[in-house]
């Protein structure tokens, strides 16, 4: 049986005298490795990691881990657990996310590797498995937020479904986008895991063109000011996921993008498809690089307010009145799920958010 990667880090480093270098077999590892000295900074990254954090920045040799993740970050509280002497952590379900990126969870196994006093963080990604039940009041708050928002749910659509029997087609063909919706947000609800935000994704395969047609037609009703472009590339291959919950996502993140926008004269959301053969990333620990779909939404508002710049993927984290903070917090776990990436960038005037899926191997070049 192949040795786990959490105990290979965590046994008592090898001498230079009796093993290879430490780096050597850290490189060698399938899983993204970081290498940290006792000031919190990189000082080793295998090939795993580079593929990882490509898009959060050149050039992370030298650099502090809360310059990558921010100062609150779990993963920097582990590696100075790991730093201040502990023979070896291991923390299941550690969030990778920092400013302008959300790569998802992984275990986050740390120890002390080599004769330099460093420490190297190994990421996996946990197996897709219901986590344990907590207490029996997150099961019971859950079902009954459920319960409460599929109340109104029932009304909604029968007021619709009497609208669509008129003879105004464009009154009729939004009716019927009523009706979709609730038909989506019930199935949405029936599959809330009071242990933990949505069920596994239920994988089919589907054009990403479905999904972002839903999400523009949603955003241009709520938003009717805002010039909405799309710029989809016809010939992407397939992606397999769950086709309600990435419209979540796409339409949290678009609604942001277009409430950003909404008070200019010449407010603009972009959605914009793109394949790059030659973009490939390692979402799992073991598994092969993928070729990736690219999602973006660019808005030309004021950028990011810098109150929530820094965590923007936090839950509760908001500058609008009454908003809850929850949508872009959604949206992460969502892509996540589908072993894919967020990336932001934004200034005024342009702020761009890029997702990264990876294609459907049946149809990777």
């Amino acid at each position: 049986m192949s040795e786990n990667l959490s105990e290979r880090l965590l046994r008592p480093a090898p001498s230079r005298a009796s093993a290879p270098d430490a780096e050597s077999w850290l490189e060698a590892l399938p899983a993204p490795v970081l290498g940290i000295d006792s000031g919190e900074r990189i000082r080793f990254v295998n090939a795993a990691a580079a593929e990882l954090l490509a898009g959060v920045g050149r050039g992370l040799l030298g650099r502090r881990l809360e310059e990558i993740f921010g100062p609150d970050a779990p993963i920097i509280d582990l590696a100075r657990r790991a730093l201040g002497g502990a023979a070896g952590v291991v923390e299941a379900d550690v969030a990778l996310v920092g400013p302008g990126f959300a790569l998802g969870r992984a275990t986050v196994a740390a120890g002390p590797v080599g004769e330099n006093g460093y420490i190297a963080l190994v990421l996996t990604r946990p197996p897709r498995a219901r986590t344990t039940p907590p207490a029996a009041t997150v099961n019971s708050a859950a079902r009954t937020l459920a319960h409460e928002v599929r109340n109104p749910l029932a009304g909604i659509r029968a007021a619709a479904q009497l609208i669509s029997r008129g003879n105004d087609q464009e009154s009729s063909a939004l009716a019927t986008l009523i009706c979709d919706e609730v038909d989506r947000i019930h199935r949405l609800t029936d599959r809330i895991d009071p242990f933990g935000s949505f069920e596994p994704p239920r994988f089919d395969r589907f054009n990403i063109h479905e999904a972002l047609d839903r999400v523009r037609t949603l955003v241009g009703s709520s938003a009717p000011d805002v010039m909405i472009r799309e710029r989809y590339d016809p010939s992407l291959p397939a992606v397999r996921g769950d086709l309600d919950q990435l419209i979540q996502a796409f339409l949290n993140i678009a609604k942001n993008a277009a409430e950003a926008v909404l008070n200019q004269p010449d407010g603009e959301l972009a959605i914009i498809t793109s394949y790059r053969p030659g973009v490939r990333y390692r979402s799992a620990a073991s598994g092969a690089a993928r070729a990736q779909l690219e999602v973006q939404f660019i808005d030309n508002g004021p950028g990011l307010h810098p109150d929530v710049a820094d965590r923007l993927f936090e839950a509760f984290a908001t500058t609008k009145s009454g908003g809850m903070g929850l949508g872009l917090t959604v949206a992460a776990d969502i892509v996540a799920r589908h072993d894919g990436r967020i990336e932001v960038d934004s200034e005024p005037g342009r702020t761009s958010f890029k997702i990264l899926l990876p294609i459907d191997t049946e149809d990777t070049p």
